[in-house]
């Protein structure tokens, strides 16, 4: 009798994983959203402001869809324009950069990352540029392999960390390559100190192939 009260029991437990208890186990999937937007002073001239862009985003993303769009300089305001973000977490279309000179967008292929969704806008102003970054991750939380993912992610690296590299690449290399002065304007969620006056490039990365 005691055997017969077991293997119920056990495929009572079984059935509530294959159900709702299972994906508690598995954990939820939870989106994040980073913004980083850069004042960018350089007496460069454009193509080589924009060179340096198609640089720092290769250095982390290789796949990145890039445009360059041919702006009248009688469209350059006095102040710089904004990406505008879209009102879903995460959505697909990402940020409009209408009136930018340049845009990178990627959806990097990252481990430990349900999906990423990364997008830049460079936008020329009178005085110099802003580089509007914007960045979404989905990852698994919780469950009973939250602890194997934190132990693979302090080897293998993790989402946040692989686009908090990939935004500073950027940056670092127009700072470094135009010879810029670069400050921060906004950033969700806060930056310490300036890693953005650190070299670029280094580190591992955590994209796949």
């Amino acid at each position: 009798m005691k055997r017969i009260i077991m293997a119920a029991a056990v495929g009572v437990a079984l059935a509530g994983c294959s159900t709702g208890a299972g994906e508690l186990l598995a954990g939820q999937n939870r989106t994040v959203e980073y913004v980083r937007v850069f004042d960018i002073k350089t007496e460069a001239p454009a193509p080589a402001v924009v060179h340096a862009a198609n640089v720092g985003i290769s250095r982390n993303i290789r796949n990145a869809t890039l445009a360059a769009p041919l702006l009248d300089p009688a469209q350059v305001l006095d102040q710089p324009g904004r990406f505008k973000l879209a009102e879903t977490p995460g959505a697909a279309a990402g940020p409009s950069c209408e009136g930018a000179s340049w845009t990178a967008k990627a959806r990097p292929d990252v481990r430990g990352s349900q999906d990423t969704h990364i997008v830049a806008c460079l936008y020329p102003y009178k005085t110099g540029y802003h580089l509007d970054m914007y960045a979404a991750v989905t990852r698994k939380e919780g469950g009973w392999l939250a602890w194997p993912r934190r132990a693979t992610g302090m080897v293998l690296g993790t989402p946040d960390k692989f686009v908090e590299k990939t935004m500073l690449d950027l940056v670092r290399t127009i700072r470094e390559t135009t010879g810029a002065q670069v400050a921060l304007v906004e950033a969700k969620p806060e930056v310490a100190g300036a890693p953005w006056l650190e070299p670029s490039g280094g580190g591992k990365q955590t994209s796949k192939p």
